[in-house]
């Protein structure tokens, strides 16, 4: 298991490759479309967004070789009603083999470290099976579905609204995460 650190956004640095996930060929598991192209109408899209509508946005770097393998991002962020949306991103090479769950705990706990949160929300599609199982898996409960909410591949399929609240997220791993 190769180690992972979360590293604030660099945008000088990180645009080439945030380009590249975020309107690669599996955006449809994450996104709406994201009209872009070139680098800099993308870097220009990412900037209107980073000041706007996401709150705090980290880069997933391997600790094996340093290499952005991913993101972290909030979004929906309100401290009057404790709580936020996040999305969490893996290149494909990575997925399935528990880094991404080690990004997310590891976002998760950094933001109920810093801010008085009391619940983390995720939003997943019917069709993004292994991401639900595993959000489910790692103690996220389903408040509810929207069906029917996004037409993909010829059919229209559900948004499932998740969430885990502070005391389950800690229950759940704070014995991990504080050794």
């Amino acid at each position: 298991m190769i180690g992972l650190v979360l590293r604030k956004v660099i945008l000088q640095k990180d645009i080439p490759e945030l380009y590249k996930m975020m309107t690669g060929d599996d955006q449809y598991l994450f996104s709406v479309k994201i009209i872009a192209n070139s680098e800099q109408q993308f870097r220009d899209w990412l900037c209107e967004r980073l000041k706007y509508e996401f709150h705090d946005f980290y880069m997933l770097i391997s600790g094996k070789d340093g290499h952005a393998i991913g993101y972290a991002h909030n979004y929906d962020f309100s401290l009057q009603n404790g709580h936020c949306k996040i999305v969490v991103y893996l290149i494909k090479k990575y997925r399935n083999t528990g880094i991404g769950g080690i990004g997310a705990v590891q976002f998760i706990d950094r933001l109920f470290q810093i801010y008085p949160l009391r619940k983390v929300y995720t939003a997943v599609y019917d069709y993004n099976s292994c991401s639900l199982i595993n959000n489910q898996k790692a103690g996220f409960m389903e408040e509810g579905v929207l069906q029917k909410y996004r037409y993909y591949n010829g059919e229209y399929h559900g948004l499932h609204i998740l969430s885990i609240d502070k005391q389950t997220f800690y229950s759940s791993f704070g014995g991990v995460l504080h050794q």
